[in-house]
């Protein structure tokens, strides 16, 4: 049976969400309502200001330049937006989301696999992607059309159980204001924004038609549904997660901050409930590493390499292994470890990302062409105020 248009839009939308969906969607929500406390309403809007809107602004703008994201960023100079894009790449494959998946799996079975550690989890976890990375996209999309309900359901029954009988959230000291601003921080540090720019080329030529290579009006409206959607999903799992941990983090035993999911579903469901979620979550976060190492190893094959790429034997094998050589490693700094390398470079990349979509938006509908100061002012001034604030 053929799918109908609206099936078609909800399976982009799901594929989107779980692409998106990773360690830093999933632990800090969590970090944010158990720093938060009383306060975690405030912080949860701040969260869906950065973490979810600021994504959707980068989707749209990456679907007006048809998914070409090396067009996209050129338009700040062929050198500036080559290096802007090796940045980019870095933060989203080797040495961000990658490693960080793996540490946030790790710390999420831990309780249930306590002789495994770290660096022979990353090690096992790098073994396991790189088995479904040489083979063919089909495998992957199966496992991502089973792990993605499957996430859903477990997070679904923590935060049903959560909310039954919440109890109440410590009183914080902070002001809403202040509660907003650590919420909008934290999230830059999904980094979904980022993902943003590098997801939309597989959005479009995985889930919406292309006719004769131009983005139809109908591929725009069924994207930008998708999109919704994924921002929908999104948005319930930050609130869901933010407010759970502000009222819990209390109540639960001492714990380091990445391992708090199993610590909440440990609390709420017993034992062996909380092994089939935590199972079920660290199962999902290797399946998103399986994309997130398939876009870095063709970077690294097709913009880095060059022509010398198309030599290497075995295709996309040993940047694939360089990747994931890379990201193992880096994985044992820890989930905070890599937050804090990432913390300085997010703070200053993100406002200019930010001004550099909506340019590129007003040029593709209205035809504004000045689009290279702004962006260069907006990381000049996060830089400075960046030193200011570590002086």
């Amino acid at each position: 049976m053929k799918p109908t248009k609206q099936s078609s839009v909800i399976a982009a939308g799901l594929a989107l969400f779980s692409m998106f969906f990773g360690a830093g969607d999933l632990i800090w929500p969590l970090i944010l309502g158990g720093a938060t406390g009383d306060k975690s309403v405030f912080s949860m809007l701040g969260l869906l200001v950065t973490g979810v809107s600021l994504p959707l602004l980068g989707l749209v703008s990456m679907l007006l330049f048809h998914g070409n994201y090396r067009a996209f960023f050129n338009r700040l100079g062929k050198v500036p937006g080559f290096i802007l894009l090796l940045v980019i790449q870095l933060i989203l494959g080797p040495i961000g989301s990658i490693p960080r998946l793996f540490t946030l799996s790790h710390s999420t079975v831990a309780p249930y696999f306590p002789d495994i550690s770290l660096m022979w989890f990353s090690i096992i976890a790098s073994i396991l992607v790189f088995a479904f990375v040489v083979r063919k996209q089909k495998i992957i999309e199966i496992l991502g059309l089973v792990l993605t309900p499957m996430l859903l359901l477990t997070l679904g029954s923590i935060l049903f159980l959560g909310f039954w009988n919440l109890p109440t959230a410590p009183s914080n000291a902070m002001s809403a204001f202040c509660a907003f601003k650590e919420g909008a921080g934290v999230g830059y540090n999904t980094l979904d924004l980022i993902a943003s720019f590098i997801f939309a080329p597989l959005v479009l030529s995985h889930f919406i038609p292309v006719e004769n290579g131009v983005v139809t009006k109908q591929a725009v409206k069924k994207m930008f549904q998708a999109s919704l959607i994924a921002a929908a999903l999104l948005s319930i799992i930050f609130i869901g997660l933010t407010l759970i941990a502000g009222h819990y983090t209390q109540v639960l035993p001492p714990h380091a901050r990445e391992e708090r999911l199993a610590a909440i579903s440990l609390y709420l469901m017993g034992p062996k409930g909380a092994m089939f979620s935590c199972i079920a979550v660290a199962m999902a976060c290797l399946t998103t590493a399986i994309p997130l190492v398939t876009i870095a190893a063709d970077y690294v094959k097709n913009d880095l390499l060059g022509r010398f790429g198309d030599k290497l034997p075995g295709g996309n094998t040993l940047p694939a292994l360089l990747v994931l050589g890379v990201s193992a490693a880096l994985a044992n700094l820890g989930f905070m470890g890599i937050a804090n390398m990432l913390s300085p470079i997010l703070q200053v990349l993100c406002p200019g990302l930010i001004i550099l979509a909506v340019l590129n938006i007003l040029h593709k509908m209205f035809g504004l062409n000045w689009s290279r100061a702004p962006v260069y002012a907006a990381f000049a001034i996060s830089t400075v105020s960046h030193i200011l604030n570590v002086a």
